[in-house]
């Protein structure tokens, strides 16, 4: 069994933390999902922004169905803990300080991978800025705010995708699951910066499809809605996503859990035939024609 390990290079101090989505509040476990995940098991699995919240929970539900996995996160206590967690349900982990913002650091990650576990089969693209996020009209959002949040949602993934595709594909391919979310297909006020970085996300998902699939890798996204995290509550409120949930088929706010399913079908087999989708995961609240 892998020990949590501590490698990092290249962070700028001032970069908001690279998580989506922070710990749920509503102290829930992960369900045990008996779902067939073949394809899973002996893989290898790097998963970005893993060290709180919607990333942890991937990466445990990807441990538990067997894969090796890479945490790769930037806050080191809560990379280290997350890997530590891993460990201790039976699963393999590997932390390494990552910025996904950062060229050399992504290299430097994947580097770390190969060399610990031989290659890369499985990557998930969470790794992005919430918590903590300004909220803010377009004319009062400076432009260095604009480009970190970009920088991490939008060009993170394409760095970490461009990165591990050549392992991927030495291997005979892959999959890889990016981070979306509601805000690319609905807006938000004061949130122009945080849904253009998604909605390029979802841009990006359908032109890697095109560019990897030759490779045999295949390229989808998430897209969660409300799913009800210490970050969404501070951020946004309950009066809002109370006004938000009247508006879904589901009558409820989602949670971590809701999201396992959807990664786990697209880590595995069962997904071989699907590429350049966004799922989206909400409840019904985002209609699509």
């Amino acid at each position: 069994m892998v020990s949590p390990t501590v490698i990092g290079i290249g962070m700028p101090l001032d970069l908001l933390s690279h998580v989506d989505h922070p710990v749920p509040t509503n102290n829930q476990t992960q369900k045990e999902f008996n779902v067939a995940v073949d394809g899973i098991t002996g893989k290898v699995a790097i998963i970005t922004g893993a060290g709180r919240g919607i990333g942890r929970e991937y990466a445990r539900a990807l441990a538990k169905a067997g894969a090796s996995c890479v945490v790769a996160e930037w806050d080191e206590v809560n990379g280290a803990e997350t890997a530590a967690i891993i460990e201790k349900e039976g699963g393999v982990a590997l932390f390494v300080k990552t910025d996904v913002a950062n060229e050399e650091s992504v290299a430097n990650m994947v580097a770390s991978t190969v060399a610990q576990f031989g290659g890369v089969d499985i990557l998930v693209n969470n790794a992005g800025i919430w918590g903590g996020l300004e909220f803010d009209s377009p004319e009062d959002i400076s432009l260095e705010l604009w480009n970190k949040v970009q920088s991490v949602n939008f060009t993170g993934s394409w760095l970490v995708a461009r990165a591990v595709a050549p392992v991927m594909e030495r291997r005979g391919g892959g999959t890889i699951i990016n981070q979306s979310s509601v805000g690319a297909y609905l807006g938000g006020p004061a949130l122009s910066h945080y849904c253009a970085s998604k909605a390029a996300v979802n841009g990006l998902t359908r032109a890697l499809a095109v560019d990897f699939g030759d490779a045999n890798i295949r390229v989808n996204a998430i897209a969660p809605g409300i799913i009800e995290t210490e970050a969404t509550l501070s951020n946004v409120g309950d009066e809002l996503l109370d006004s938000l949930e009247a508006t879904q088929c589901l009558k409820r706010r989602g949670g971590t859990d809701d999201l396992i399913g959807p990664v786990l079908f697209f880590a595995s087999d069962a997904s071989s035939y699907i590429t350049g989708q966004v799922l989206v995961v909400d409840g019904g609240g985002v209609k699509l024609g």
